[in-house]
């Protein structure tokens, strides 16, 4: 008791030292406000806390950034939304049900407190203390992705649920990069969920993106996490359009299925009197630009004229001076997924050439999707009649003007000029 009494006491101190006011000699130090002190401080054990409080050196807004504080203070262990009371110069946080027995706790306050003016603060904090004797020291770290997109995901929700007790889920968010961190974790054997939330609820509701990776913990572990919406629905054909005479481009709902292979029975060409356009090739769009690069770099390599090669004295001055300042990289680049994206189109070559004002019905069979379901769809594709010659145009390209008369000419062949209308 006499401890407990003691930390209260300090606490008031130092809440009464940071009263709000401009102190002599300048400024505050800082534009936004910042935590000074917490009850219990973070790395107590055995605590028996009825709320938790955070103290800041400058008074706070009632709202946060988005919505109501509650809204970025996450509670690990979760159980739901914490009830989060706005106390002026700081708040007092609780969980949803109360706290556990032998339990360690994480709570993240995200950024997003503001100031009085409504500033909010790009600034967080983190509190770890433990209802029990011990902290865990395990720690999950990891990176969230946009899968289909290929990049990282920021502000993933990360939730971690312990196989040996599933009412133990522990959850934070991940930086702008995608990369989170879950500490004070048990060691044993969780179920890892990144989720791309559109209401930030902490749970996975209908048609969000989520990715889901098992994971044995021990000191500590990592996990990568490629989101995706997870739908049932087969592929289907979003967009259709003639490349050349020869060549189909086709734009898919949702991605493919990687590694699983694509024939060229996948794909059915016909007329409309039913007659079959042989396929010649299928590939992915990746696969074709790859092709066509290939083939553009052949075209280049055959051209070896002299007037194609630069000359000598461009030549020294695009070498490489040792002495020439390097531009530094990025001190936190984003991340790059070791995965490759899903494929979403594909490039159809025909043996034959496309037809001017015919339509085509392309039809495809067996694709899987990412959660490898399989269906066919059809869509017809219209190539339009083909445009007569302009007779107006002289064979050079230029356009003629039909309005204009020619010039009179006069004697001797000297020409008078064209008559000009009065300003």
């Amino acid at each position: 008791m006499r401890h407990v009494l003691t930390a209260i006491a300090v606490l008031a101190i130092v809440a009464a030292c940071a009263t709000p006011g401009m102190p002599p000699g300048g400024p505050t130090v800082s534009s936004f406000p910042r935590v000074i002190a917490t009850l219990p401080d973070t790395g107590a054990v055995n605590v028996k806390p009825g709320r938790v409080l955070v103290r800041y050196d400058d008074v706070i807004g009632e709202q946060a950034a988005g919505g109501e504080l509650s809204r970025i203070v996450l509670i690990s262990p979760w159980d739901g939304e914490p009830k989060v009371d706005w106390r002026r110069t700081g708040m007092a946080i609780a969980p949803r049900r109360g706290w556990r027995a032998n339990t360690a706790y994480t709570i993240t306050i995200l950024p997003g407190v503001g100031d009085i003016k409504g500033q909010p603060s790009p600034y967080g904090y983190v509190i770890r203390f433990s209802t029990g004797p011990t902290i865990p020291t395990s720690v999950l770290r990891g990176v969230a992705f946009d899968w289909v997109n290929d990049r990282s995901l920021p502000r993933a929700t990360v939730q971690a649920i312990d196989l040996r007790d599933t009412t133990l889920m522990h959850v934070t968010v991940a930086d702008s990069n995608g990369r989170f961190e879950l500490g004070a974790l048990p060691p044993g054997s969780y179920v890892v969920r990144a989720i791309d939330e559109k209401s930030p609820n902490r749970m996975l509701d209908p048609r969000e993106p989520w990715d889901t990776v098992t994971v044995t913990l021990r000191d500590s572990a990592r996990a990568e996490l490629y989101v995706f919406v997870h739908d049932t629905m087969p592929i289907r054909i979003n967009e259709l359009r003639q490349t050349d005479s020869v060549t189909i481009t086709l734009v898919l709902d949702k991605p493919l299925l990687p590694g699983a292979p694509i024939g060229i029975g996948a794909v059915r060409v016909q007329k409309a009197d039913s007659s079959v356009i042989e396929v010649q090739s299928v590939m992915t769009g990746a696969e074709a630009a790859v092709a066509r690069a290939r083939e553009d770099s052949i075209a280049r390599a055959a051209d070896t004229t002299a007037k194609n090669q630069p000359p000598a004295s461009d030549i020294r001055r695009n070498t490489i001076d040792p002495n020439r300042r390097r531009d530094t990289l990025p001190t936190d680049p984003a991340p790059k997924p070791t995965r490759a994206p899903p494929v979403t189109e594909l490039v159809v070559r025909l043996r034959t050439q496309l037809q001017p004002a015919t339509t085509y019905r392309v039809s495809l069979t067996g694709l899987r999707n990412l959660l490898d379901r399989t269906g066919e769809t059809t869509r017809l594709l219209i190539i339009p009649k083909a445009e007569p010659p302009d007779s107006l145009r002289n064979p050079s390209g230029a356009a003629r003007d039909s309005t204009r008369k020619p010039p009179t000419p006069q004697a001797g062949g000297a020409r008078t000029p064209p008559s000009r209308p009065p300003r």
